[in-house]
C-alpha cells in the first residue's frame, strides 16, 4: 500500500527514523517533510523538505494548511509542533498522528508530569520537581546537587547540574518560567526507556536499558524484561485512557522506579524497536488509517542494539 505522509522536524533524528520505517512497511510511499531549514540529513530520506517558520510563529499554520492537503497523514516529530497540533486538534484530527489533548497536556511539561505522578502514582515520582520561579520558597528544603531542566523538551537535553551554592546564585540568569528544579538521580544508576502503545484492547510494551550519546539520544540499548515494572507502567496508560504511544524514561534507585520524563509521542528509539519486532509506529499508523494490525507479533528477546550511521556516496 502507498501512502502520502508529512513528517515535521524532518532533519531531526526522530523524523528520519519514522520516515525509514514508513519506507520499509509502505513501499513507494511519498514522504514529505518540514523543517526550519532545508539543509540536513533529511534530504537523503525525504522526497521533499519544505522550509517553514517555527511552530509558534503566526504564519506556521498557513504553511501546514497548504501541505496538509497533499497528504493522507501528518506526523509531528518535535515537542513544539506536537503542542501546535494539540491546540488545533479539531482542524487536523482526521489526519494527524498524535495522542489526545489531555495526554499531551499532562506529559509535555516536566512540572505537570511530576505533579500528576505525585497525585496518582507517588511511588513512581521524583521526590520533588518545582518551577524555577518557586525555587526560593523551597530553597531551605532543597540541597545541592540538583537538576536544572527546561520544563518543555526531551529529558536529556537542555539541562544543567547545580552542584553548589555558587552555582545556585547563577539561577537568576535563567528565565524563571521556562525551567524546573528537580531531584538529581544517582548518575551511575542504570537508565531505562520504555515504549508503550495502547489502542483500545491492543496493548504492548518494551523496555530498554540504555546508554546515552552526549547529545541526549540513545546510542546503545538492550531489551529488559520485568513484569512488575510493566504492570505499573500499564496502570499509567490505563489511568489516562491512552489511545496511542508514549515513551517513559526512568531509573531504578534502591529497587524503586523513579520516572523523570514521559514523552507523549513516538521516541527516538522507534527504529531500534521496529528492527526488534516492536513496531509501535507501524501499528499506530495502521490504526489511524483503519488498516488491520497483524496480531501475530514476534518481538526478539534478550537482544542488544546500537545506533549506527552509514556513510553514503551521494554522487
Amino acid at each position: 500500500m502507498q501512502i502520502k505522509v508529512l513528517i515535521t522536524g524532518s532533519n531531526g533524528d526522530l523524523a528520519c527514523s519514522i520516515a525509514k520505517i514508513i519506507k520499509k512497511h509502505f513501499k513507494n510511499s511519498k514522504i514529505i517533510g518540514t523543517d526550519l531549514t532545508k539543509n540536513g540529513i533529511g534530504e537523503l530520506i525525504f522526497n521533499k523538505i519544505y522550509k517553514v517558520p517555527p511552530a509558534n510563529h503566526k504564519n506556521y499554520g498557513r504553511f501546514i494548511n497548504r501541505l496538509s492537503k497533499k497528504v493522507d497523514l501528518i506526523i509531528p516529530a518535535t515537542d513544539i509542533e506536537n503542542k501546535f497540533f494539540c491546540k488545533n486538534s479539531k482542524k487536523y484530527k482526521s489526519k494527524v498522528l498524535i495522542n489526545d489533548n489531555r495526554v499531551i497536556d499532562l506529559f509535555s511539561e516536566k512540572y505537570k508530569t511530576q505533579k500528576y505522578l505525585i497525585q496518582n502514582f507517588k511511588d513512581l515520582a521524583l521526590d520533588y520537581c518545582i518551577l524555577l520561579k518557586d525555587f526560593y520558597r523551597y530553597k531551605k528544603k532543597i540541597k545541592t546537587p540538583f537538576f536544572l531542566k527546561k520544563n518543555i523538551g526531551s529529558g536529556n537535553k537542555n539541562y544543567q547540574i547545580i552542584k553548589n551554592k555558587k552555582e545556585v546564585k547563577m539561577l537568576k540568569n535563567f528565565n524563571k518560567n521556562d525551567w524546573v528544579i528537580e531531584e538529581l538521580l544517582k548518575e551511575n544508576a542504570d537508565e531505562f526507556t520504555c515504549a508503550l502503545i495502547r489502542l483500545k484492547k491492543f496493548k504492548k510494551i518494551i523496555i530498554f536499558k540504555r546508554k546515552l550519546h552526549k547529545l541526549g539520544y540513545t546510542l546503545y540499548a538492550e531489551t529488559y524484561k520485568n513484569s512488575k515494572i510493566e504492570k505499573k507502567i500499564f496502570k499509567i496508560a490505563d489511568a489516562v485512557n491512552l489511545n496511542g504511544c508514549i515513551n517513559i524514561q526512568f531509573k531504578i534507585i534502591k529497587n524503586k522506579i523513579k520516572i523523570f520524563d514521559i514523552n507523549p509521542r513516538l521516541s527516538s528509539t522507534v527504529r531500534m524497536r521496529d528492527i526488534l519486532g516492536f513496531q509501535d509506529c507501524l501499528w499506530w499508523i495502521k490504526d489511524k488509517l483503519n488498516l488491520k494490525i497483524n496480531k501475530k507479533i514476534v518481538i526478539l528477546k534478550n537482544k542488544r542494539i546500537a545506533k549506527d550511521f552509514e556513510e553514503k556516496l551521494i554522487n
